[in-house]
């Protein structure tokens, strides 16, 4: 847990009327919230998100989220479409702590007049302008995460998609900390491709270079691991490497079902997840190929860890623990059905 009992102390320095409740309030860290959020008791940061913040701006959120809690904004939201009275409250709060003095952040929402509106006037104002304004438009609580390159090289991480997959717990922290064993370096080879010329009616082939994939990636398919979280993890991987880079993957139950090539967006989206039976860490072992500088092998862990020794980063998404032979192992957090459940008021 970050230094968030400090913060809340002066928070307290500037509210000493609450300066009580500040210190027995419940701050808790969620992925599912962007950048914070709160259930009516307790309130939820963004712990990836909060990284990258000043300490101003974790006051700021920390205490929008405790005006939140004093104001009973969670119950009196019951019933409304929740986008809308989050910005009509937020808008409220925002303009409170404006006046009393915080550092507003950038991409905090200020509406003109809501220090003088409470949320409800607000909402009704928000829903009577929601069919003349585009919906995609305005306020978001989406912020967009800076993460830092810690490979200087790497190239192409396609942050839109980071975004969308952050709230999965425990996938920022795993791709993370894949950065920190990848290889830097991209393979080129050559070989002879066709032409694009024909000569005494033969088509020439050209001898020319071409990028040997960077990375492979074996996708443990049995019925234990979800696709939504084999769908984001490539993406994460995807967006490691170089923006020209081939990333191809695998899948694998009790046998291997062949490499695709990913180089895009779509190729992501369009990925099939082959399998669905049991796991045999060999049948993934013996698929890599002798071309990839990288080999990973991302699963649930729940198999007999293979005899042959591998020079593979293993991703376990889980709560196994494996020791396979030759290989490097990253664990992460699989989400419980509390988390799964807090998704539909966290996010609102």
């Amino acid at each position: 847990m970050a230094d968030y009992p400090e913060l809340l102390l002066n928070i307290a320095d500037r509210y000493p009327q609450w300066s009580e409740e500040l210190r027995l309030v419940n701050i808790s860290e969620s992925f599912y919230v962007r950048p914070a959020g709160n259930d009516g008791q307790r309130i939820f940061l963004h712990p990836r998100i909060m990284m990258y913040y000043t300490d101003e701006t974790k006051i700021f959120y920390i205490a929008q989220q405790f005006l939140h809690l004093k104001l009973g904004h969670h119950a009196r939201g019951e019933g409304k479409n929740q986008k809308y009275w989050k910005r009509a409250s937020d808008a409220v709060v925002n303009a409170m702590l404006k006046a009393d003095g915080f550092t507003v952040p950038e991409d905090a929402l200020m509406i003109p007049g809501a220090e003088d509106s409470s949320a409800e006037k607000q909402y009704a104002l928000l829903m009577q302008d929601r069919d003349n304004t585009d919906d995609d438009e305005g306020y978001s609580d989406v912020v967009e995460i800076p993460v830092p390159d810690s490979r200087t090289k790497q190239a192409g991480k396609s942050m839109e998609a980071r975004q969308r997959d952050m709230a999965i717990p425990g996938l920022a922290e795993l791709i993370s900390g894949l950065a920190e064993m990848l290889e830097p370096s991209m393979q080129i080879d050559h070989d002879w491709f066709p032409g694009r010329t024909v000569r005494d009616g033969v088509l020439r082939h050209e001898f020319r270079a071409y990028p040997v994939a960077y990375s492979e990636v074996l996708l443990d398919t049995s019925a234990s691991v979800d696709e939504e979280l084999l769908r984001a993890f490539v993406r994460g991987v995807k967006g490691l490497l170089k923006q020209d880079a081939v990333l191809r993957v695998g899948c694998f139950d009790t046998r291997f079902y062949g490499f695709r090539d990913v180089r895009n967006e779509q190729d992501i989206s369009e990925l099939e997840f082959t399998g669905a039976g049991g796991t045999d860490f060999n049948a993934a072992v013996n698929a890599f190929t002798g071309d990839a500088e990288n080999r990973i092998i991302f699963t649930d862990g729940y198999a007999e860890v293979p005899e042959q020794r591998c020079d593979a980063i293993w991703i376990v998404y889980g709560n196994m623990s494996i020791q396979p032979p030759g290989g490097r192992v990253l664990y992460g957090k699989l989400p419980t059905e509390k988390e799964k459940h807090e998704v539909d008021f966290l996010i609102t």
